[in-house]
């Protein structure tokens, strides 16, 4: 498993280097500039800003430690929490700031990403070809574009930290490079913990470089000999993954025990389905959407034939390949390796694979570009050297076209959940997500005209009741409240019995002048309060609302009681009495 190593395209120049990293911020920055015009969305973006009473309240010695103890979000990630809370101090409500923030860590992760493949290869263009992949690639739009997936970029960075850490643990045996990686490693499981995999990808860089800098020892010659070189290092970065895969799952048990229907025979079938999914969005990254829903009609074992196949195809091709293009086996196990957590194996939420999990995986999948690169050196220098330019240009130009229009869907959750549901159908977190868009842009009319589409054609009384709550509220806000009472009522009456309904009821009645239904109602409410499960920000934002009416329908109940009855003949005259 040894190749010669490749000759440098360039001299050794840093400036040139400076020069590369220039060029891929500047290839960032053309699709993703016009998310500095865009708004939060309507999926975990109130969760991570805009609800989130702790977010809101910006800095402080008690949001840090709020930051290290709390699992909101079915997650563990103190540095991703403070990150934002240092965002509310910069920016405030606007969301531009914080996704052209996004951005820029996007772009410090393709640059860091170029100078640990360049540090591990010694040639620019494999590791530009890489890096160049990974910051204009549409399927990264969502890690960037969504301000929830800022924990995917810090972790990133991260990575390629650590990475090239260890990279100079690797060539001078220092321990405080070492010190270094495992600090790197540490921060990065603080952000997201996908970064469990990143002792495998260790060992794959370890394998890379040995590769391609044989003159500086070459792969140990035997397996006892690999086992002391090359996988001891990486033992006690394991052990910290362990560690905090258990933090993990421990957070997100709620989140698991939500998709519980889900077999272990069906999960594997999803496994592989997905694996094949992301190779091909990989290569032809088009309809691309926030959501793809698990379907239980899909996981059949006739259905993934056809994956497993492919899947099998590749890993012989790179397996019979392994001793010409040894990149080609590491990458793949790359791909294969960093998807573990979020393959599926262990289902957490309802979607059946995302965008998302593909930034730090398709990194392996890049690696076959630069091995076909390579091949073409057998040509004529200046032929061989047009042909890559050429390749080059168009790889980097179409996926940047592909990009730009990726970004635009991202605006709102109006136009990004109209894409959604084009892409994906019609299922029930999108036709949710969307009329919540609408009701959050003040759209009522949109969200009535909308849930009466989707309460027409639904099946699940569950579903139709979430949506009449939803048409409820939208009524209340065009102020036709008999209209929303009885949209609310439909609701009820259907099971939606949560707080929020029961707030609508009590606000339409209090408007009304029904101000004992409306005391009838928002008591309900509290009561729906106490039974609410989800994470904390959620139920103080509700408790607070409904303090509010029950101090205005309170107050006015005590003016109505304390009023002077009429006269007799004045009250027969009311109440249309002779």
């Amino acid at each position: 498993m040894t190749a010669p190593a490749p000759k440098p395209l360039f001299s050794s120049n840093h400036h040139f280097d400076i020069l590369i990293c220039l060029g891929l911020v500047l290839a960032i920055v053309v699709p993703y500039h016009q998310v500095a015009g865009h708004r939060f969305i309507e999926f975990d973006d109130g969760l991570y800003t805009y609800y989130n009473t702790q977010i809101m309240r910006g800095l402080s010695w008690d949001s840090i430690c709020w930051a290290f103890t709390n699992t909101e979000a079915a997650n563990w990630h103190p540095l991703t929490w403070i990150s934002l809370l240092v965002d509310r101090e910069l920016f405030g409500p606007y969301p531009g700031g914080y996704l052209l923030e996004n951005v820029a860590w996007h772009a410090l992760a393709s640059c860091l990403c170029y100078l640990a493949f360049f540090r591990t290869t010694k040639s620019r263009l494999f590791a530009f070809t890489v890096a160049l992949i990974l910051a204009v690639h549409p399927a990264n739009v969502e890690n960037v574009a969504w301000m929830s997936e800022r924990k995917s970029l810090l972790n990133a960075v991260l990575w390629f930290c650590a990475i090239i850490t260890y990279l100079d643990f690797i060539e001078t045996r220092s321990w405080r490079a070492y010190g270094f990686t495992v600090i790197a490693h540490s921060l990065g499981l603080m952000c997201k913990s996908m970064s469990v995999t990143l002792p495998g990808t260790l060992v794959l860089i370890h394998v890379l470089w040995c590769v391609y800098q044989p003159d500086r020892g070459g792969l140990p010659s035997s397996f006892r000999l690999f086992v002391k070189k090359i996988i001891a290092p990486v033992l006690p970065l394991a052990a910290l993954s362990i560690y905090f895969a258990a933090v993990t799952i421990s957070a997100q048990s709620v989140a698991i025990a939500g998709v519980a229907e889900f077999s272990l025979p069906g999960r594997l079938i999803n496994t592989v389905l997905s694996y094949e999914r992301y190779v091909f969005m990989f290569f032809h990254p088009t309809a691309l959407a926030i959501f793809y829903p698990l379907l239980l009609s899909e996981l059949t074992w006739g259905g993934v034939v056809v994956p497993a196949l492919v899947l099998a195809a590749i890993t012989v091709a790179v397996l019979m390949l392994v001793r010409r293009k040894p990149q080609l086996l590491l990458g793949w196990c790359w791909f294969l390796g960093t998807m573990l957590p979020v393959i599926g194996l262990v289902q957490v939420g309802s979607q059946s694979y995302a965008d998302r999990y593909l930034y730090m995986p398709m990194v392996g999948l890049a690696l076959v570009f630069p091995a076909l690169f390579e091949e073409l050196r057998a040509i004529s220098r200046p032929l061989w050297r047009g042909i890559i330019a050429t390749s080059l240009a168009a790889i980097g130009i179409s996926l940047i076209l592909a990009t730009q229009i990726q970004v635009s869907y991202w605006r709102n959750g109006v136009t990004l959940f109209q894409h959604s549901l084009e892409v994906s159908g019609n299922c029930v977190t999108n036709v949710f997500t969307l009329a919540i868009a609408y009701h959050r842009a003040e759209r009522y009319r949109d969200v009535v005209a909308f849930t009466d589409t989707e309460i027409a054609i639904a099946t699940n009384p569950i579903n139709v009741a979430k949506l009449y709550a939803i048409k409820a509220s939208a009524l209340y806000n065009l102020k036709e409240h008999t209209a929303a009472i009885a949209s609310a009522q439909k609701a009820l009456d259907l099971g939606n019995t949560d707080a929020s309904t029961y707030m609508i009821l009590a606000g339409a009645n209090y408007d009304l002048g029904h101000f004992d239904k409306a005391a009838k109602s928002i008591a309900k409410a509290r009561a729906a309060l106490k039974t609410t499960y989800g994470s904390d920000y959620i139920s103080q934002y509700l408790q607070a609302l409904v303090g509010q009416l029950e101090r205005k329908i309170n107050t006015n109940s005590s003016v109505e009681a304390a009023r002077p009855a009429p006269p007799r003949a004045q009250r027969s005259q009311v109440l249309g009495t002779k």
